[in-house]
Protein backbone atom coordinates (compact mmCIF):
# COMPACT_ATOMS: atom_id res chain seq x y z
CA UNK A 1 0.00 0.00 0.00
CA UNK A 2 1.24 3.49 -0.83
CA UNK A 3 0.44 6.74 1.03
CA UNK A 4 0.36 10.23 -0.39
CA UNK A 5 3.60 12.01 0.59
CA UNK A 6 1.63 14.55 2.63
CA UNK A 7 0.23 11.72 4.78
CA UNK A 8 3.49 9.92 5.58
CA UNK A 9 4.39 12.11 8.55
CA UNK A 10 1.32 10.96 10.50
CA UNK A 11 1.09 7.33 9.51
CA UNK A 12 2.55 6.04 12.80
CA UNK A 13 0.52 8.24 15.13
CA UNK A 14 -1.54 6.12 17.53
CA UNK A 15 -5.24 5.74 16.69
CA UNK A 16 -5.01 7.79 13.53
CA UNK A 17 -6.29 6.09 10.38
CA UNK A 18 -5.36 7.49 6.99
CA UNK A 19 -8.05 7.74 4.33
CA UNK A 20 -7.44 4.81 1.95
CA UNK A 21 -8.21 4.77 -1.76
CA UNK A 22 -11.64 3.39 -2.74
CA UNK A 23 -12.07 -0.39 -2.13
CA UNK A 24 -8.81 -0.55 -0.14
CA UNK A 25 -8.86 -1.43 3.54
CA UNK A 26 -5.95 -0.51 5.80
CA UNK A 27 -7.30 -2.90 8.46
CA UNK A 28 -5.04 -2.82 11.51
CA UNK A 29 -1.90 -1.76 9.67
CA UNK A 30 -1.84 1.77 11.09
CA UNK A 31 -2.25 0.60 14.66
CA UNK A 32 0.59 -1.85 14.00
CA UNK A 33 2.82 0.99 12.82
CA UNK A 34 2.22 2.89 16.05
CA UNK A 35 3.15 -0.19 18.07
CA UNK A 36 6.26 -0.80 15.91
CA UNK A 37 7.34 2.82 16.33
CA UNK A 38 7.03 2.56 20.11
CA UNK A 39 9.01 -0.71 20.25
CA UNK A 40 11.82 0.73 18.13
CA UNK A 41 12.03 3.84 20.32
CA UNK A 42 12.16 1.68 23.48
CA UNK A 43 15.24 0.00 22.01
CA UNK A 44 16.90 3.35 21.39
CA UNK A 45 16.24 3.42 17.67
CA UNK A 46 14.35 5.36 15.03
CA UNK A 47 11.82 4.46 12.33
CA UNK A 48 11.30 6.27 9.04
CA UNK A 49 9.01 5.96 6.05
CA UNK A 50 9.18 6.74 2.33
CA UNK A 51 6.27 6.27 -0.05
CA UNK A 52 5.59 6.60 -3.77
CA UNK A 53 1.91 6.77 -4.59
CA UNK A 54 0.88 3.93 -6.89
CA UNK A 55 4.06 1.93 -6.22
CA UNK A 56 4.42 1.21 -2.52
CA UNK A 57 5.78 2.19 0.86
CA UNK A 58 9.09 1.38 2.58
CA UNK A 59 9.53 1.47 6.36
CA UNK A 60 13.07 1.48 7.72
CA UNK A 61 14.23 1.27 11.33
CA UNK A 62 17.50 1.19 13.24
CA UNK A 63 18.02 -0.05 16.81
CA UNK A 64 20.93 -0.29 19.24
CA UNK A 65 21.95 -3.88 19.98
CA UNK A 66 24.95 -6.10 20.63
CA UNK A 67 26.44 -8.72 18.35
CA UNK A 68 25.06 -12.16 19.16
CA UNK A 69 27.53 -14.66 20.51
CA UNK A 70 25.53 -17.66 19.29
CA UNK A 71 23.20 -18.41 16.39
CA UNK A 72 21.87 -21.61 17.88
CA UNK A 73 18.13 -21.71 18.49
CA UNK A 74 17.10 -21.84 22.12
CA UNK A 75 14.45 -24.39 23.04
CA UNK A 76 12.72 -25.26 26.27
CA UNK A 77 14.30 -28.55 27.30
CA UNK A 78 12.03 -30.63 29.49
CA UNK A 79 11.84 -34.22 30.65
CA UNK A 80 9.84 -36.03 27.98
CA UNK A 81 10.87 -39.62 28.66
CA UNK A 82 7.29 -40.64 29.44
CA UNK A 83 5.93 -39.26 26.18
CA UNK A 84 8.63 -39.78 23.57
CA UNK A 85 7.79 -41.31 20.19
CA UNK A 86 4.16 -40.17 20.42
CA UNK A 87 2.85 -39.21 16.99
CA UNK A 88 1.26 -35.76 16.70
CA UNK A 89 -0.47 -34.27 13.65
CA UNK A 90 0.14 -30.54 13.03
CA UNK A 91 -2.22 -28.73 10.62
CA UNK A 92 -1.31 -25.19 9.54
CA UNK A 93 -1.21 -23.51 6.13
CA UNK A 94 1.77 -21.35 7.19
CA UNK A 95 5.01 -23.20 6.38
CA UNK A 96 7.04 -21.18 8.88
CA UNK A 97 4.69 -22.12 11.71
CA UNK A 98 4.85 -25.77 10.66
CA UNK A 99 8.66 -25.80 10.73
CA UNK A 100 8.82 -24.07 14.13
CA UNK A 101 6.39 -26.54 15.69
CA UNK A 102 8.16 -29.46 14.02
CA UNK A 103 11.53 -28.39 15.43
CA UNK A 104 10.14 -27.94 18.92
CA UNK A 105 8.30 -31.27 19.01
CA UNK A 106 11.36 -33.10 17.73
CA UNK A 107 13.37 -31.53 20.57
CA UNK A 108 10.82 -33.11 22.93
CA UNK A 109 11.32 -36.50 21.22
CA UNK A 110 7.83 -36.48 19.76
CA UNK A 111 7.05 -37.48 16.17
CA UNK A 112 5.40 -34.57 14.29
CA UNK A 113 3.52 -35.17 11.04
CA UNK A 114 2.89 -31.98 9.05
CA UNK A 115 -0.16 -31.05 6.98
CA UNK A 116 -0.49 -27.72 5.17
CA UNK A 117 -4.30 -27.87 4.86
CA UNK A 118 -7.31 -29.49 6.47
CA UNK A 119 -7.72 -31.86 3.52
CA UNK A 120 -4.11 -33.01 3.84
CA UNK A 121 -4.62 -33.38 7.57
CA UNK A 122 -7.53 -35.76 7.02
CA UNK A 123 -5.46 -37.67 4.48
CA UNK A 124 -2.66 -38.00 7.04
CA UNK A 125 -5.12 -39.30 9.65
CA UNK A 126 -6.19 -41.99 7.21
CA UNK A 127 -2.77 -43.00 5.89
CA UNK A 128 -0.30 -42.27 8.69
CA UNK A 129 -2.32 -42.86 11.86
CA UNK A 130 -2.94 -43.62 14.58
CA UNK A 131 -2.12 -40.28 16.22
CA UNK A 132 -2.13 -39.38 19.89
CA UNK A 133 -2.90 -35.68 19.34
CA UNK A 134 -3.85 -33.08 16.71
CA UNK A 135 -2.63 -29.47 16.82
CA UNK A 136 -4.46 -27.22 14.34
CA UNK A 137 -4.39 -23.56 13.43
CA UNK A 138 -7.69 -21.67 13.48
CA UNK A 139 -7.43 -19.59 10.30
CA UNK A 140 -6.78 -21.61 7.13
CA UNK A 141 -8.17 -21.29 3.60
CA UNK A 142 -11.00 -23.61 2.48
CA UNK A 143 -11.51 -25.11 5.94
CA UNK A 144 -10.69 -23.51 9.32
CA UNK A 145 -9.75 -25.23 12.56
CA UNK A 146 -13.32 -25.40 13.86
CA UNK A 147 -14.62 -27.03 10.67
CA UNK A 148 -11.73 -29.50 10.70
CA UNK A 149 -12.42 -30.46 14.33
CA UNK A 150 -16.11 -31.00 13.55
CA UNK A 151 -15.09 -33.51 10.87
CA UNK A 152 -12.45 -35.28 12.98
CA UNK A 153 -14.54 -35.75 16.15
CA UNK A 154 -17.12 -38.19 14.70
CA UNK A 155 -14.39 -40.19 12.95
CA UNK A 156 -11.94 -40.18 15.89
CA UNK A 157 -13.97 -39.39 19.03
CA UNK A 158 -11.09 -40.16 21.41
CA UNK A 159 -8.48 -38.05 19.63
CA UNK A 160 -7.67 -34.80 21.52
CA UNK A 161 -7.35 -31.58 19.50
CA UNK A 162 -5.44 -28.42 20.48
CA UNK A 163 -6.43 -25.19 18.69
CA UNK A 164 -3.95 -22.38 18.03
CA UNK A 165 -5.84 -19.10 17.67
CA UNK A 166 -4.86 -15.47 17.14
CA UNK A 167 -5.22 -12.71 19.72
CA UNK A 168 -8.70 -11.18 19.59
CA UNK A 169 -10.34 -14.16 17.88
CA UNK A 170 -13.47 -14.67 19.97
CA UNK A 171 -15.13 -17.19 17.63
CA UNK A 172 -13.01 -19.95 19.15
CA UNK A 173 -14.91 -19.66 22.45
CA UNK A 174 -18.15 -20.60 20.72
CA UNK A 175 -16.71 -23.99 19.82
CA UNK A 176 -14.65 -24.64 22.94
CA UNK A 177 -16.33 -28.05 23.35
CA UNK A 178 -14.52 -29.26 20.21
CA UNK A 179 -11.05 -28.68 21.68
CA UNK A 180 -9.29 -30.01 24.76
CA UNK A 181 -7.09 -26.89 24.86
CA UNK A 182 -7.14 -23.50 23.09
CA UNK A 183 -3.85 -21.60 23.01
CA UNK A 184 -3.43 -17.98 21.91
CA UNK A 185 -0.66 -17.21 19.43
CA UNK A 186 2.17 -16.52 19.74
CA UNK A 187 2.38 -19.61 21.96
CA UNK A 188 5.12 -19.82 24.57
CA UNK A 189 7.05 -23.07 24.57
CA UNK A 190 6.25 -23.85 28.20
CA UNK A 191 2.54 -23.36 27.52
CA UNK A 192 2.68 -25.59 24.46
CA UNK A 193 4.56 -28.32 26.31
CA UNK A 194 2.18 -28.25 29.27
CA UNK A 195 -0.83 -28.50 26.93
CA UNK A 196 0.71 -31.44 25.05
CA UNK A 197 1.79 -33.15 28.27
CA UNK A 198 -1.69 -32.78 29.77
CA UNK A 199 -3.34 -34.42 26.76
CA UNK A 200 -0.82 -37.26 26.45
CA UNK A 201 -1.13 -37.97 30.17
CA UNK A 202 -4.88 -38.41 29.79
CA UNK A 203 -4.48 -41.05 27.09
CA UNK A 204 -5.26 -44.55 28.30
CA UNK A 205 -5.21 -47.82 26.35
CA UNK A 206 -8.56 -48.31 24.60
CA UNK A 207 -10.78 -51.07 26.00
CA UNK A 208 -10.69 -54.40 24.24
CA UNK A 209 -13.34 -54.53 21.50
CA UNK A 210 -16.48 -56.37 22.47
CA UNK A 211 -18.77 -58.18 20.08
CA UNK A 212 -21.69 -56.62 21.91
CA UNK A 213 -20.38 -53.09 21.29
CA UNK A 214 -20.99 -51.92 17.68
CA UNK A 215 -18.34 -49.77 16.01
CA UNK A 216 -19.44 -46.43 14.63
CA UNK A 217 -17.61 -47.12 11.36
CA UNK A 218 -17.71 -50.78 10.39
CA UNK A 219 -17.31 -52.17 6.87
CA UNK A 220 -19.91 -54.84 7.69
CA UNK A 221 -22.51 -52.07 7.56
CA UNK A 222 -22.50 -52.16 3.73
CA UNK A 223 -22.94 -55.93 3.77
CA UNK A 224 -26.02 -55.57 5.97
CA UNK A 225 -27.41 -52.63 3.98
CA UNK A 226 -26.11 -53.05 0.40
CA UNK A 227 -26.56 -49.91 -1.67
CA UNK A 228 -25.22 -48.46 -4.89
CA UNK A 229 -24.40 -44.88 -3.96
CA UNK A 230 -23.72 -41.82 -6.12
CA UNK A 231 -22.28 -38.78 -4.33
CA UNK A 232 -22.87 -35.33 -5.90
CA UNK A 233 -20.55 -32.76 -4.26
CA UNK A 234 -18.44 -30.00 -5.84
CA UNK A 235 -16.23 -29.13 -2.83
CA UNK A 236 -13.03 -31.19 -2.83
CA UNK A 237 -12.71 -31.14 0.95
CA UNK A 238 -16.30 -32.32 1.43
CA UNK A 239 -15.78 -34.97 -1.24
CA UNK A 240 -12.91 -36.48 0.71
CA UNK A 241 -14.87 -36.46 3.97
CA UNK A 242 -17.95 -38.16 2.48
CA UNK A 243 -15.96 -40.69 0.45
CA UNK A 244 -13.77 -41.62 3.39
CA UNK A 245 -16.76 -42.09 5.70
CA UNK A 246 -18.65 -44.23 3.18
CA UNK A 247 -15.54 -46.29 2.40
CA UNK A 248 -15.16 -47.01 6.11
CA UNK A 249 -18.74 -48.26 6.08
CA UNK A 250 -17.78 -50.64 3.28
CA UNK A 251 -19.24 -48.85 0.25
CA UNK A 252 -17.68 -48.27 -3.18
CA UNK A 253 -18.77 -44.83 -4.38
CA UNK A 254 -19.32 -43.09 -7.70
CA UNK A 255 -18.63 -39.34 -7.60
CA UNK A 256 -20.16 -36.41 -9.52
CA UNK A 257 -19.02 -32.79 -9.25
CA UNK A 258 -22.35 -31.09 -10.12
CA UNK A 259 -25.93 -31.73 -11.20
CA UNK A 260 -25.12 -32.06 -14.89
CA UNK A 261 -22.56 -34.76 -14.17
CA UNK A 262 -25.22 -36.58 -12.14
CA UNK A 263 -27.57 -36.63 -15.14
CA UNK A 264 -24.81 -37.85 -17.45
CA UNK A 265 -23.96 -40.70 -15.08
CA UNK A 266 -27.62 -41.70 -14.66
CA UNK A 267 -27.95 -42.00 -18.45
CA UNK A 268 -25.56 -44.97 -18.23
CA UNK A 269 -26.00 -46.41 -14.72
CA UNK A 270 -28.60 -46.83 -11.99
CA UNK A 271 -28.17 -46.22 -8.27
CA UNK A 272 -30.09 -46.96 -5.11
CA UNK A 273 -29.08 -43.72 -3.39
CA UNK A 274 -27.82 -40.27 -4.42
CA UNK A 275 -26.26 -38.10 -1.73
CA UNK A 276 -26.98 -34.75 -3.38
CA UNK A 277 -25.34 -31.48 -2.38
CA UNK A 278 -27.90 -28.71 -2.72
CA UNK A 279 -25.57 -25.88 -3.82
CA UNK A 280 -23.38 -26.79 -6.82
CA UNK A 281 -22.17 -24.91 -9.92
CA UNK A 282 -23.73 -25.35 -13.40
CA UNK A 283 -26.74 -27.22 -11.99
CA UNK A 284 -27.63 -27.32 -8.31
CA UNK A 285 -29.04 -30.29 -6.43
CA UNK A 286 -32.64 -29.07 -6.44
CA UNK A 287 -32.75 -28.61 -10.21
CA UNK A 288 -30.99 -31.94 -10.79
CA UNK A 289 -33.55 -33.68 -8.57
CA UNK A 290 -36.48 -32.18 -10.49
CA UNK A 291 -34.98 -33.39 -13.78
CA UNK A 292 -34.37 -36.89 -12.38
CA UNK A 293 -37.96 -37.16 -11.18
CA UNK A 294 -39.20 -36.18 -14.65
CA UNK A 295 -37.19 -38.86 -16.45
CA UNK A 296 -38.38 -42.47 -17.07
CA UNK A 297 -35.45 -43.84 -15.07
CA UNK A 298 -35.36 -46.30 -12.21
CA UNK A 299 -35.86 -43.75 -9.44
CA UNK A 300 -33.19 -43.53 -6.72
CA UNK A 301 -33.57 -42.40 -3.12
CA UNK A 302 -32.18 -38.83 -3.10
CA UNK A 303 -30.75 -37.52 0.18
CA UNK A 304 -30.04 -33.79 0.37
CA UNK A 305 -26.74 -32.58 1.86
CA UNK A 306 -26.72 -28.91 2.84
CA UNK A 307 -25.10 -26.51 5.28
CA UNK A 308 -28.47 -24.73 5.69
CA UNK A 309 -30.26 -25.83 8.84
CA UNK A 310 -33.49 -23.81 8.76
CA UNK A 311 -36.83 -25.71 8.86
CA UNK A 312 -37.87 -24.21 5.53
CA UNK A 313 -34.77 -25.58 3.80
CA UNK A 314 -35.83 -29.15 4.53
CA UNK A 315 -39.29 -28.47 3.08
CA UNK A 316 -37.72 -26.98 -0.07
CA UNK A 317 -35.65 -30.13 -0.60
CA UNK A 318 -38.63 -32.45 -0.09
CA UNK A 319 -40.81 -30.38 -2.44
CA UNK A 320 -38.14 -30.71 -5.15
CA UNK A 321 -38.50 -34.50 -4.94
CA UNK A 322 -35.80 -35.44 -2.44
CA UNK A 323 -36.53 -38.21 0.05
CA UNK A 324 -34.36 -37.32 3.00
CA UNK A 325 -32.13 -34.58 4.40
CA UNK A 326 -28.68 -34.35 6.04
CA UNK A 327 -27.06 -31.23 7.52
CA UNK A 328 -23.36 -30.50 7.02
CA UNK A 329 -20.96 -31.35 8.45
CA UNK A 330 -22.27 -34.90 8.19
CA UNK A 331 -22.68 -36.85 11.42
CA UNK A 332 -21.93 -40.56 11.05
CA UNK A 333 -24.96 -41.74 13.03
CA UNK A 334 -27.32 -39.53 11.02
CA UNK A 335 -25.80 -40.73 7.75
CA UNK A 336 -26.20 -44.37 8.80
CA UNK A 337 -29.82 -43.75 9.79
CA UNK A 338 -30.57 -42.28 6.35
CA UNK A 339 -28.88 -45.22 4.61
CA UNK A 340 -30.85 -47.72 6.67
CA UNK A 341 -34.09 -45.97 5.67
CA UNK A 342 -32.98 -45.89 2.04
CA UNK A 343 -32.19 -49.60 2.12
CA UNK A 344 -35.76 -50.37 3.16
CA UNK A 345 -37.22 -48.15 0.41
CA UNK A 346 -34.92 -48.91 -2.53
CA UNK A 347 -36.22 -50.28 -5.81
CA UNK A 348 -34.52 -53.55 -6.83
CA UNK A 349 -32.06 -52.96 -9.67
CA UNK A 350 -32.30 -55.10 -12.79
Amino acid sequence: MAFRPTKCHGCSNPFRRLTPPPRVSTGGRVVGLAISKRLVELMGGEISVSSTQGQGTTFTFSIRTEVSTTSRRQYVVLNTNDYEDKKILIVDDNQTNLLILKSQLEQWRLIPVLASSAAKGLEALRQEGPFELVITDMHMPDCNGVELARVIKPLHPGLPIILLSSVGDETRHTYADLFETILTKPVKQNQLYQAIQQQLKRLTPPPAPSEATPHLLDQLFAAEYPLRILVAEDNLFNQKVVLRTLNKLGYEITLAGNGREVLDILEKSSFDVILMDVQMPEMDGLEATRVIRSRPWLQPIIIAMTANALPGDRDTCLQAGMNDYLSKPLQVNELKTCLIRASSLKTPLV
